[in-house]
């Protein structure tokens, strides 16, 4: 039997490299780092020169996901105040058809079955399970059709919670890729924040072509893994969709010699769970992935992959770990970062790791 132990893959985070603000778009430092053996050499660049490391062929593949104000701040009827966060929509499955979604609490204890949380805009959300992982599903008293709109209208944009300040005016654009277009995220596929319209127009003007797929990336994403034995953690559920033109342009890009280049983990993750469903190849499809990508079993569908530096004891350093191709490398790459004083996680600076 295979282990993974998680000891191997944590390293301290030094409190100053958590980036609580972004860089401008197209600014930040990227650290090119090709996977393989120690000792392969590291190239120190800025975002705004990838299109010098992709080539006429290339296709570079965005996930399209938009986030949803999923931060809600309430308070139950004793006064305390409650702080939610959205998760996932619980599909219908009752004849009232009121809106339904897995969510966070904090502080969870005030929340058991049956207690309401008064929200904004004269909304009540009323628990009706927990779970044993302390997942509350939560019903809300508006109309189906108004939810979203009232979600825009009382959300916060959702930080992930090592950024140590409320949202601001200018989070609404900065969490938010420029292509977004299909809202149903509750973090940001954070690669994508560095890349800016003149860097687009760059790889375009080069021949380097461009497509969408869709993970609607979940708050899971954040969670350590907290067993020993990575293997055994039980990945977290996300939804995703490849569509027809993202198929065609998958494919044409491998029967060309081309490289398909992920931005991001979660493009990543859409792209291995098509190609894994459908026996090493691509077709249009959609669902929820729990693919858990790793050292023992790294991806193999993409020639590339741009992304964040990521924390510790995670499942996306698990997968960062398996794309450079052995632990070693992984750290390698890792405390070269920290040594340099690149800055971390979501509003952090990149990485880019190409394969031939």
């Amino acid at each position: 039997m295979n282990v993974l132990n998680l000891s191997d893959f944590d390293f301290e985070v030094p409190p100053e490299l958590v980036a609580q603000e972004p860089a401008s778009r197209g600014t930040a430092r990227m650290l090119v780092a090709p996977p393989g053996l120690p000792g392969a050499p590291l190239d120190h660049r800025g975002v705004s020169d990838l299109p010098r490391f992709l080539r006429e062929g290339d296709l570079l593949v965005l996930n399209d996901t938009r986030v949803l104000r999923a931060r809600l701040r309430g308070k139950v009827a004793t006064g305390g105040a409650v702080e939610l966060l959205l998760l996932a929509p619980v599909p219908a499955a009752s004849l009232d058809g009121a809106p339904r979604w897995e969510a966070f609490a904090k502080p969870g204890r005030k929340l058991t079955p049956g207690r309401e949380v008064e929200l904004g805009g004269g909304v009540v959300a009323t628990v009706e399970s927990v779970s044993e992982d302390g997942t509350r599903t939560l019903r809300f008293s508006c109309a189906p059709g108004e939810f979203h709109a009232w979600l825009e209208a009382q959300g916060e944009v959702p930080l992930p919670p090592y950024v140590r300040r409320r949202p601001c005016a200018e989070d609404e654009e900065n969490y938010q890729t420029v292509w977004a277009a299909r809202p149903g995220a509750v973090a940001a596929p954070t690669a994508g924040l560095h890349l800016s319209e003149d860097i687009l127009a760059a790889l375009r003007a080069k021949g380097v072509r461009t497509t969408t797929v869709t993970l609607h990336v979940g708050a899971g994403t954040f969670q350590p893994v907290s067993v020993e034995n990575a293997l055994e953690h039980p990945m977290h559920r996300e939804s995703w969709e490849v569509g027809e033109r993202a198929t065609r342009d998958l494919v044409e890009t491998r029967e060309r010699g081309g490289r398909i280049v992920c931005v991001g983990t979660t493009s990543l993750r859409t792209v291995e769970t098509c190609f894994r469903a459908n026996g090493d190849t691509f077709r249009p499809g959609s669902g929820d992935t729990r693919l858990f990508l790793h050292p023992f079993d790294p991806p193999r569908s993409a020639q590339g992959l741009l992304t964040n530096f990521h924390w510790p004891r995670t499942t996306l350093i698990l997968l960062v770990a398996g794309w450079l191709g052995s632990r070693e490398r992984w750290r390698e790459v890792y405390e070269t970062a920290l040594k340099e004083k690149y800055r971390l996680f979501s509003y952090g600076d990149c990485m880019l790791s190409l394969r031939d």
